[in-house]
């Protein structure tokens, strides 16, 4: 399995009860593939994975497979936690469910040492039945994983993957330093910073804002692929303050204000998390309206 082009970290979306809204994800899912991204990563961050029922997750990701299945894509399934042996169960069943990989977060809150993630990736790698895609998010995991381990941990032929969310340029120059081994990808978690890890080494972007502008990064990813990088970049620059807006709280509460807008399901989120303020709610209008995005 080659990991490249597009993938979007899918959104939950829930109803006024603070249910599922099946049929809204559904949608959303089916635009997103209509729009040319290289698949769906259900149940991550983005999809509020962290609050979701066991019951709920197994129906989100048996949804993602089934449509992006029909249009020969793939899913990607968010199996994220700090204890081992329970990520295992969630990479077994996303497996059962028909998804493609794991998109395995570094454990969060006890925070393990270099070794400890090693231990912990390896101890994944051998067991899990589907390829493993590693996730480096410090901001949000009190982690970092550093380029040195990912070297050592590529080494582990079920290791396919990593998606690079430090917001680190040093960081990214080190991950390439040396050319990737063969059949290993590196994937841009930074919205802002697509077009920068791609020229550098990346294959592709597990992207949060795409659930907004798939065709927009589809569009940018065909420029860097076709080596027409200022191009590139000046897409990424107008693409920017977008983006910006759309971290300005945590994600993906900004998305969820922005989605409501453009029609595409509620904004409710499960506390912990709220909707944004209203000062964040006129800034992701005027960029959606900058963007034609909404009238």
């Amino acid at each position: 399995m080659n990991f490249q082009g597009v993938w979007v970290a899918t959104t939950t979306f829930f109803n006024q009860a603070g249910a599922v809204d099946l049929g809204s994800f559904e949608k959303h899912c089916s635009w997103l593939l209509d729009s040319g991204v290289e698949g769906l990563v259900p149940c991550g961050t983005t999809g509020e994975g962290p609050t979701l029922y066991a019951e709920e997750r197994k129906l989100l990701i048996q949804t993602a497979v089934r449509l992006a299945s029909n249009k020969k894509k793939e899913v990607i399934a968010g199996c994220g936690g700090n204890n081992t042996d329970s990520v295992l169960k969630l990479i077994l069943e996303a497996k059962d469910l028909g998804a493609h990989a794991a998109l395995v977060v570094t454990p969060y809150y006890n925070r393990p040492t270099q070794e400890g993630l090693v231990a912990h990736y390896q101890y994944l790698a051998d067991k899990s039945p589907i390829p493993l895609v590693l996730y480096n998010v410090p901001s949000r995991t009190g982690v970092n994983l550093l380029p040195e381990t990912v070297s050592r941990l590529w080494q582990h032929p079920n290791i396919k993957g990593l998606k690079e969310a430090t917001g680190l340029h040093s960081q990214w120059l080190s991950l390439f330093a040396s050319p990737l081994p063969e059949g290993k990808s590196i994937l841009a978690g930074d919205d802002d910073a697509f077009a920068t890890l791609f020229s550098l080494g990346a294959n592709g972007i597990i992207s949060a804002s795409a659930n907004i502008i798939p065709a927009q990064f589809v569009q940018l990813d065909s420029l860097l692929r076709s080596g027409k990088f200022q191009e590139a970049f000046i897409l990424q620059k107008k693409l920017s303050p977008l983006i910006k807006t759309l971290f300005a709280e945590t994600n993906p509460a900004p998305l969820k204000f922005a989605l409501e807008k453009m029609g595409r399901g509620l904004n409710q989120l499960r506390l912990p998390l709220v909707p944004v303020q209203k000062e964040t709610q006129e800034k992701i209008y005027q960029q959606l309206l900058s963007l034609e995005l909404v009238s």
